[in-house]
């Protein structure tokens, strides 16, 4: 609380400058990722190795995890901010340049070292500016950055693919540097004496792994994951031409109008954390998005389907933005190993969903791939339901004192 903010209700100003940060470098992802595949054709290469230029980003985003860690121990996360930023940018410029598969593929790796120095530094940089009784709503106002650009990505992307396929790429290098320029003309320096040195002061990864909500967390961000970036994204748009008999046009309206639902329900997802609690918003999304996540693909009906995608949406915000404001309030700025497991764990359900759900696609069913994911959610409600009832975070309660905003 400041002197500018007698009531501690203002969400600290680092929150809402990586809010834009993330619809920058959302924005460029959703212009570049349509076209990659299509980019990685031009070389003559086999769907395998299309699918593994698709990969490379987040099998090297989870290989990168420990040097990210050993990173927020001797550096500020605003500086690992700018500089992940940068890297993911000269990456995107050169697979833009790429004259060969295997530059394309070397560039792409690269830019997943820049996204998981980026992801784990700005996770660090949310938790250590916002008190607790904020964390929910800076979660779903740093979310809300992300979703925004996600959704006026694509629909730009057209415009830029037509000059060339070259082009989107550029554009995404544009807009990280973009990115970054903000984080370092916006984000307050933070103090020397405020910076981790030397060996993290927090507690280890093994004594997080002894907490309840900690391991609440790990599970419920995988199974999230694996469900709704992994399988829904393999499942859907095959469902809707192979079963539906409509064009891909229409599964960019499904996607598009889910993200609208998911945007709108933000606000009241990040309220809903902080007022009524943790566990009771991850009880809610993680329930609503397991039980709509096995019933996708029951109808027949596309009106059917965008409606189910909307409530799936909306679940699964919920459960984001309380998955990540519970693991705020467990791993303090001091024990970066806490924060890049975490995002580990979730690039590991992003690689080996949608490989499950193509084999369950290839041997039973859609709505057998659809059943795995929402029995891991099942799971992580379990592990919600068994979380200590705790009250809602008060406002007399501190952020934490490594990182100030």
């Amino acid at each position: 609380m400041s002197a500018l903010d007698p009531d501690g209700t203002r969400l600290p100003r680092s929150v809402w400058v990586l809010a834009l940060v993330g619809f920058f470098v959302a924005l460029g992802f959703g212009v570049m990722a349509p076209v990659l595949p299509i980019y990685a054709r031009l070389f003559g290469v086999s769907s395998f190795l299309v699918g593994l230029i698709m990969s490379a980003l987040s099998v090297m985003r989870l290989l990168s995890g420990p040097g990210s860690s050993w990173l927020l121990r001797h550096i500020s996360p605003r500086e690992l901010v700018i500089v992940g930023n940068l890297l993911v940018a000269v990456s995107s410029f050169m697979m833009g340049l790429a004259d060969s598969y295997l530059g394309l593929l070397l560039w792409r790796a690269m830019g997943g070292i820049g996204s998981a120095i980026y992801g784990v530094a700005a996770l660090a940089l949310v938790f250590a500016a916002t008190p607790p009784h904020l964390r929910g709503r800076a979660n779903s106002m740093v979310g809300g950055g992300f979703v925004l650009g996600g959704m006026a990505g694509p629909a730009l992307g057209g415009l830029v693919s037509s000059i060339s396929l070259r082009a989107p790429f550029f554009f995404y290098a544009a807009t990280l540097v973009v990115a970054a320029g903000m984080a370092t003309l916006l984000i307050p320096r933070l103090p020397r004496t405020a910076r981790p040195t030397g060996r993290a002061a927090g507690p280890s990864l093994g004594q997080l792994l002894r907490d309840r909500r900690y391991v609440t967390a790990l599970a419920l961000n995988f199974a999230n994951v694996w469900q709704s970036w992994g399988v829904r994204s393999l499942v859907i748009p095959l469902f809707v031409v192979d079963a539906l008999g409509l064009t891909t046009t229409w599964v960019g309206v499904a996607f598009a109008v889910s993200a609208v639902a998911q945007a709108a329900c933000l606000p009241l997802s990040g309220w809903a954390t902080d007022k009524l609690g943790r566990r009771p918003t991850l009880l809610f999304g993680t329930l609503v998005t397991a039980l709509t996540g096995a019933v996708l693909t029951w109808s027949q009906s596309f009106l059917a389907l965008v409606v189910l995608m909307c409530v799936f949406a909306a679940g699964a915000c919920a459960l984001g933005t309380a998955g990540q404001t519970l693991l705020a309030d467990v791993v303090p700025p001091s024990s970066p190993s806490g924060l890049a497991a975490y995002q580990m764990v979730g690039d590991s359900g992003q690689i080996i969903g949608p490989l499950v759900a193509g084999a369950l696609l290839d041997l039973v069913s859609a709505q057998a791939a659809l059943a795995v994911g929402s029995g891991l959610l099942l799971i992580g409600a379990v592990l919600a339901w068994l979380l200590p009832r705790t009250d809602p975070p008060r406002l007399t309660q501190p952020p934490h004192p490594a990182h100030p905003a």
